[in-house]
């Protein structure tokens, strides 16, 4: 059966609430109903969509659906999932069928899917045998697969619509929208479900009409891409801390020993940082918790980072439609995560230093209304259209390294002897710094960004650093950025006071306190500095 790329977005709640209450300039809440209505109409309104009826459906229009995830015992699901197989029970009105689908990523965003066998599911039939009919191949895998039970059920209403990129491309469009979920079936979702053909060796084309019509979607309506699906999330399971949504994420470690091109490296590199970022936009959007906010700004420097490190990757898309949003995100995220250090660490070490630690209450309380509104700000631009474009722009791009060509400067060079540039770069300007201690507030945090530069790029390449530089270099510059940055909280600690107009005694006394701590973290850092040892690559040609 026909493969096709697939690329999902998601339609949360409280966007959609808010989008549909400025779409009818009213307060007045609206029903599920009436919203699922509303993007109904908005996405049958569009110029270039046409209504359409779903494969082995006689009707046009909404389609009701449940789709039972299927799964056997762990050691078997396990290699199910090596395989990226997935088998459903899907059950509409007028049919019931079992179906085994293969799926597979192409790129973060990006899944390859193909329907491997589907056969109708009558009354009393169980699974297996319904499975006996599968090509030999399959049925040997499934077999071994065991007995299925159910793993969670998604019932929902969808309805398809085409859009015609081209005469020879058309994008498919369904809006999968949940029914009210019972006992024991997943959470609500909302999601557009974009695919289109693969044709083979000829990704390009493909991709970019995918693409085109999701910029189209995010303009349009509150939606934004995803990595994963709410049926892929389902079939996952919850047994991974980081399938919660509850969590934050954070950067994982990344696995280069068997890669040996720069190129390869930056796609491995991308991959890890599209789970980082995209891990913990919904926490941002929701205003979950703090964390998520940093683990976000830290998924946004280490991408810049990674460009800095690979900088002939940075064609004219990164540099007009991602470098300039990256930097307006990472300013807001910015404000809100200096905010939060502010009132939740900075404040309380001001006040357990003074004698009169509850003379600061008052200030504490503003300090608190102001990061509620850089916290507000955050949300607002996560949710916002121009974030879902840099998101798409981003992903757009990850999925473009695929099918291009290295650079000509790069090429020849060994993964090895690349990242041992890199390093030895950040390196040298880092230790070739005068003292810490004699250098501004200024340069000083320069030096810091510098020490992040090194600490990032170390954490890339850990994986292929010798061991003295994964136990000991690694640690002690990340130490060192950190010291640094206490030193940096103090100095952003006395714009914050100017900003809420503290009394002078306050005032003073945060000043002498702040000049004490980057006095501190100066020597600190400097101290660190020179016990740090020269990170090395291991292996590979001197080139």
């Amino acid at each position: 059966m026909a493969r096709v790329y697939e690329l999902v977005l998601d339609i949360p709640t409280p966007a959609a609430q808010a989008w549909l209450l400025q779409l009818n300039r009213s307060k007045r809440p609206h029903t599920a109903n009436r919203l699922d209505a509303a993007l109904v109409k908005a996405l049958t309104g569009l110029p270039a969509t046409m209504r359409a009826r779903r494969a082995r459906s006689p009707d046009v229009g909404a389609v009701y659906v449940r789709a039972k995830v299927l799964s056997s015992v762990p050691d078997c699901n396990e290699k199910l999932a090596a395989a990226g197989l997935q088998i459903m029970l899907d059950t509409s009105t007028s049919r019931r069928r079992v179906v085994v689908c293969q799926q597979a990523r192409y790129s973060p965003g990006v899944t390859v899917r193909e329907i491997l066998f589907e056969a109708p599911l009558e009354a009393g039939v169980l699974v297996g045998e319904a499975l006996a009919a599968a090509p030999e191949e399959l049925r040997h895998t499934l077999a071994e697969a065991g007995e299925f039970a159910p793993l969670t059920t998604l019932a929902s209403q969808r309805d398809h619509w085409q859009w015609c990129v081209t005469d020879d491309i058309v994008v498919d469009i369904v809006f999968e929208r949940p029914m009210a979920a019972s006992s024991g079936e997943a959470p609500l979702h909302r999601e557009l479900h974009l695919s289109t053909p693969c044709v083979e060796n000829a990704a390009g084309p493909s991709l970019s009409a995918l693409f085109a019509v999701a910029y189209e979607l995010v303009a349009a309506l509150p939606a934004f891409p995803v990595l994963h699906s709410a049926l892929a999330g389902a079939h996952h399971g919850a047994d991974d801390p980081k399938d919660d949504p509850a969590t934050p994420v954070r950067a994982a470690p990344i696995h280069l020993s068997g890669i040996s091109t720069p190129h390869a490296a930056l796609i491995a590199i991308g991959e890890n940082l599209a789970e980082h970022w995209f891990g913990n936009d919904v926490g941002v959007r929701d205003a979950v918790s703090t964390e998520f906010v940093h683990q976000m700004r830290v998924a946004q420097r280490r991408l810049r980072t990674a460009l800095r490190i690979f900088p002939h990757w940075a064609d004219e898309m990164w540099k007009t439609r991602i470098a300039p949003d990256l930097k307006w995100l990472g300013t807001v995220l910015g404000e809100a995560r200096d905010w939060d250090v502010f009132v939740d660490t900075t404040l309380p070490g001001l006040a357990a230093a003074d004698l009169d630690s509850a003379a600061w209450d008052t200030t504490r309380e503003l300090a608190d209304a102001q990061r509620l509104e850089a916290r507000e700000r955050a949300c607002s631009a996560v949710g916002s259209a121009r974030y879902a474009r840099l998101a798409l722009a981003w992903l757009e791009w990850l999925s473009g390294l695929l099918s291009r060509e290295p650079p000509a400067k790069t090429s020849g060079h060994s993964l090895r002897a690349y990242a041992r540039k890199r390093v030895n770069k950040y390196y040298k300007r880092l230790v070739g710094a005068p003292k810490l201690t004699t250098l501004d507030e200024t340069a000083r945090h320069q030096e810091r960004i510098q020490a992040k530069y090194l600490r990032y790029t170390l954490e890339f390449f850990e994986s292929i650093a010798s061991r003295k530089t994964r136990s000991e270099s690694v640690k002690t510059v990340s130490r060192m950025q950190s010291v640094l940055g206490e030193g940096n909280d103090a100095v952003v600690a006395l714009r914050h006071l100017e900003q809420i107009d503290v009394p002078p005694y306050q005032s003073g006394f945060a000043r002498g306190w702040c000049e004490a701590s980057q006095r501190y973290t100066a020597q600190e850092g400097e101290r660190l500095l020179r016990r740090l040892c020269k990170p090395k690559i291991s292996g590979g040609a001197a080139r």
